[in-house]
């Protein structure tokens, strides 16, 4: 037994979002999967660690490309088309042969420059100057409107910019759906398997040694540290205990504030069963302090 042997250092999930929660992971996986030595040993613990991995990038990809947001495209296209033939059809007038036509275009141009709608702008911003524009035209417009013949296309741009607004809200509601029921789970679960991982791994340098594993551990710590830089600049703790000590628990037991990271939870006694964590906030960086070691026993992985 080598109860100086290296050791995977300690790691605070509790400072890190689920992007960099998904990284780390990913990154790790690598590192740990190129060790032929420590795969024989820990080959199940590595594959369930991957498994948690994997399974939240597929719920990040399902989030990001869901049907709400097909719908956002598709009516902020439709609203394009609108702007753009309402504003063609008007720089066409200027140079019609009706003088009527030509005075009509030349006021309406005067909207047109002081709301400024930049079609491949941000959303938020477009669906705020156009909305205003409309109700500029169809209510200190409308003769003009007339003459050219856009009342009715004003009226459809109106009506479509309320369709997005509407469409962007379902988006909004769907993904924070997305992100509250699962994918802080998945986050949670990436979480917990790598624990397992590393306070086995870490029980196996003691009682081994660390010679055939010196140079994924190096590895390994190497981007701990970075974490640790990442999580410092966050104004965290950068969490320099060992990876012998780390607590059971999943995440705080309060949602994280904007602001001011969570103070990481004190470690379960070793007889007391851990209690189910509440979910992190999923606007916020989240998850329990992670000390990742090898304590007497593995912790619990959640089942969900």
């Amino acid at each position: 037994m080598d109860i100086n042997a290296r050791q995977i250092e300690a790691l605070d999930f509790n400072y890190l979002d689920q992007s960099e929660t998904y990284q780390y992971s990913a990154d790790q996986l690598v590192r740990v999967k190129a060790c032929a030595a420590l795969m024989a040993k820990l080959g199940n613990e590595v594959d369930a660690w991957e498994a948690a991995t994997q399974a939240f990038d597929t719920a990040f990809r399902k989030a990001s490309t869901a049907q709400a947001t097909k719908n956002v495209q598709a009516l902020d296209s439709e609203r394009d088309s609108y702007y753009t033939g309402f504003t063609g059809t008007v720089n066409n007038a200027l140079k019609s042969p009706l003088q009527a036509q030509r005075d009509a275009a030349q006021q309406l141009t005067e909207p047109i420059k002081r709301y400024n709608v930049n079609t491949s702008g941000e959303y938020q911003q477009q669906t705020m100057r156009t909305d205003q524009l409309c109700q500029d035209l169809l209510a200190n417009y409308a003769s003009q409107l007339t003459t050219l013949g856009l009342t009715e296309w004003v009226q459809g741009l109106s009506a479509k910019n309320q369709e997005f607004q509407q469409a962007m809200t379902a988006r909004t509601n769907e993904q924070a759906g997305y992100v509250k029921n699962e994918l802080t789970q998945l986050r949670q679960n990436i979480i917990t398997t790598y624990r397992i991982f590393v306070k086995l791994a870490n029980v196996v340098f003691i009682y081994e040694g660390d010679t055939a594993y010196a140079t994924t551990i190096d590895q390994l710590n190497a981007e701990v540290r970075h974490y640790k830089q990442i999580i410092a600049r966050k104004g965290g703790s950068s969490g320099n205990g060992s990876g012998g000590n780390g607590g059971n628990n999943g995440g705080s037991t309060t949602p994280d504030t904007p602001d001011t990271p969570d103070t990481p939870d004190t470690p379960d006694t070793p007889d007391t069963p851990d209690t189910p964590d509440t979910p992190d906030n999923p606007d916020n960086p989240g998850g329990g302090d992670d000390n990742g070691g090898g304590g007497d026993n593995p912790p619990v992985v959640d089942q969900n």
